[in-house]
């Protein structure tokens, strides 16, 4: 990563936006989604799931959510 020197906290400042349309921001963005998820995982069961009634599905969604870690579904 370069070494940028500034005179002010203004330049500083500054120089952390990206213009719009700048190619980089795909790149910033990605950078901060996949830190987002791996400090918030969801952990839902993989795969597709049928019920015979919306009971079922509801019951079976309340199950997984128990054991997802707290605050987290």
């Amino acid at each position: 990563m370069p070494v940028e020197k500034f005179r002010t906290h203004e330049e500083a400042r500054r120089a952390l936006w990206l213009s719009p349309g700048d190619p980089r921001i795909m790149g910033s963005l990605r950078g901060v989604l996949s830190m987002a998820i791996g400090l918030y995982p969801v952990h839902r069961p993989r795969g597709v799931f049928k019920f015979r009634s919306i009971e079922e599905a509801n019951a079976d969604r309340k199950r997984w959510k128990k054991r997802a870690p707290e605050g987290r579904s």
